[in-house]
C-alpha cells in the first residue's frame, strides 16, 4: 500500500515539474501575428545593375574590388495582416546605389586580348552612383501558413515573397576624367538627351518599378519579428547610371551647353581616354546597351513590431 501510494506520489511530481514545460510548449504553438497592424524598420547593402560594372552577376559580387566602396539603403514601413499567410506592406527607403568598371579589373588582368569584355568594361572607366528615394505598395505571401491549424505554420521561422508596385526618384552621379569628384549627369546631357533631332528624349527622374522580394522571418515572440530578405526592383529607364546609349561628339557639348559645363561633360562622357587606357570614342560609338533597362536590389536586415498580438488563435474565435 505504501509503495502504491509512494508511486502515485512520484507520478503526481513528476506531472506537477513537467507542467511549466508543457505549457511553455503550448504557449509557443500560439499564432504570434494576428490580423492588424505592424511597425518595422529595414536596412542593408545595395546595388546598381546597369551598363557600368560587370556583365555578370557572379562577377559583381566576387571581383577583388568590390567591397572597396559599398553603398546602403534603409527605410520604415507600416504592415498589415489580413490572413496567416497574406499580408500587405507599405513602405519608404531612401539610400544609395554604386557601380564602377572597376569591378572588372581583375577580368582585365585575365583578358586574352583588349577585345574581351572584360577588358572593354575596365577601359570604359566609368563610374555611376544614384542616390534613391522610394515609395511602394507590396503583397507578402506565407506559403507556410495558408492552413493556420496546422502543425508546419506554427513555426516561428516562416520564409516569404512578395510582389508589388513603386514609384522612385533618382539622382545620378559620375566622376569627373579620371579624379575621384563627383558631378551630377541629368543636366549635362551625356547622350545629348533632350537636344531634338536624332537624340534621345531626356528622361525623367521620377520612375515606377516593379518590387519583387523574398526573404526568412522569425518570431521573437509575441510582438517582434526579425528577418532577412533580397529584394529586387525592375525599372523602366535605363539611366540609373546615366549610361544608355552612344558617345557625342565633343563639340556639340559647346552648342547645347554653358561653357562651364561643356568641359565637365567632355571629361565624364569618355572617361577612358582620361585614364589613359584607350583613345577618345568616335561618335555614334556605344557606351551602353540602350536595349536593357537598369535595376536595382537591397539585402536588408528587417525588425517589426505587431501592434495587435493577441493570446490567442483568432481564426478560431
Amino acid at each position: 500500500m505504501q509503495s502504491r501510494l509512494f508511486r502515485y506520489l512520484m507520478v503526481l511530481g513528476i506531472c506537477m515539474a513537467l507542467s511549466p514545460a508543457i505549457k511553455a510548449q503550448d504557449a509557443s504553438r500560439i499564432y504570434i501575428e494576428p490580423s492588424g497592424w505592424s511597425i518595422g524598420t529595414n536596412f542593408g547593402l545595395s546595388d546598381l545593375w546597369g551598363d557600368v560594372g560587370t556583365n555578370s552577376a557572379i562577377d559583381h559580387y566576387v571581383n577583388s574590388k568590390y567591397f572597396d566602396k559599398v553603398a546602403f539603403m534603409g527605410g520604415l514601413f507600416g504592415r498589415y495582416t489580413v490572413h496567416p499567410c497574406f499580408a500587405i506592406r507599405m513602405a519608404a527607403n531612401y539610400g544609395t546605389v554604386f557601380a564602377t568598371d572597376k569591378w572588372n579589373y581583375d577580368l582585365a588582368l585575365k583578358a586574352s586580348s583588349q577585345g574581351d569584355d572584360g577588358y572593354q568594361r575596365y577601359a570604359r572607366s566609368q563610374t555611376a552612383k544614384s542616390y534613391i528615394f522610394e515609395g511602394s505598395l507590396l503583397m507578402e505571401l506565407n506559403p507556410m501558413r495558408f492552413n493556420p491549424e496546422s502543425k508546419i505554420s506554427h513555426k516561428r521561422g516562416q520564409p516569404f515573397l512578395g510582389a508589388g508596385i513603386g514609384v522612385f526618384h533618382f539622382e545620378p552621379y559620375s566622376t569627373v576624367g579620371a579624379s575621384p569628384s563627383w558631378v551630377k549627369t541629368y543636366n549635362l546631357s551625356l547622350e545629348g538627351q533632350g537636344w531634338g533631332g536624332n537624340y534621345p528624349e531626356q528622361y525623367s527622374k521620377w520612375q515606377m518599378c516593379i518590387p519583387i522580394v523574398f526573404g526568412y522571418r522569425w518570431d521573437l515572440g509575441q510582438h517582434l519579428n526579425l528577418g532577412i530578405e533580397y529584394m529586387y526592383r525592375l525599372t523602366f529607364t535605363d539611366y540609373l547610371d546615366g549610361v544608355s546609349g552612344k558617345y557625342v561628339d565633343p563639340a556639340e557639348y559647346k552648342k547645347h551647353l554653358q561653357a562651364k559645363d561643356a568641359i565637365i561633360a567632355y571629361q565624364v562622357e569618355d572617361k577612358g581616354y582620361f585614364s589613359g587606357l584607350v583613345v577618345p570614342n568616335a561618335a555614334g560609338n556605344l557606351r551602353g546597351n540602350p536595349s536593357n533597362n537598369d535595376s536595382y536590389s537591397t539585402l536588408s536586415v528587417t525588425l517589426y513590431y505587431k501592434i495587435n498580438a493577441k493570446d490567442r488563435e483568432w481564426w478560431r474565435n
